[in-house]
């Protein structure tokens, strides 16, 4: 039964990197202004998931799902003050003599980082993904 579940959230993980990777990939031939819908069409998408999985989470009768719910709100914390961090660092420098290619490039290595980051939390999803198999395998073996 974990493998099925673990198999379905798998497929969404593949297809979710695979439309990550497009989405890179077009991004590098599209003009500016195509390039400012996507950025809003992908804010809007990305809200609308974060309250959709808080929802879930706080409306789920499973004991876990508030531990679960409290952890995405301090993740969810944690990624608004670094945007707001990175916006006061910003407007910290609109007078200073900072050229657009020395911003661009920290926007690429803030974006290198958060793919880090990303498959750090695939790693970690994966251990747990094992973690739970080995439990339901330990069951199935004391049932014999």
């Amino acid at each position: 039964m974990a493998q099925d579940v673990l198999d379905v959230k798998l497929s969404e993980l593949r297809d979710a990197f695979d439309r990550l990777e497009l989405r890179i990939r077009l991004s590098e031939t599209v003009g500016h202004d195509r390039l400012q819908q996507d950025i809003e069409a992908l804010r809007r998408e990305c809200g609308e998931t974060e309250r959709n999985m808080q929802s879930e989470l706080l409306s789920s009768h499973a004991a876990l799902a508030a531990i679960l719910a409290s952890a995405y709100g301090r993740m969810h914390e944690t990624a608004k003050w670094v945007e707001t961090e990175l916006k006061e660092r910003a407007e910290s420098r609109v007078g200073a003599d900072v050229g657009a290619v020395e911003t661009a490039e920290e926007k690429i290595l803030l974006a290198e980082y958060a793919l880090d980051f990303a498959v750090q939390t695939a790693n970690r999803a994966l251990l747990l993904a094992l973690e739970a198999i080995d439990s339901q395998l330990a069951i199935q073996e004391k049932e014999r």
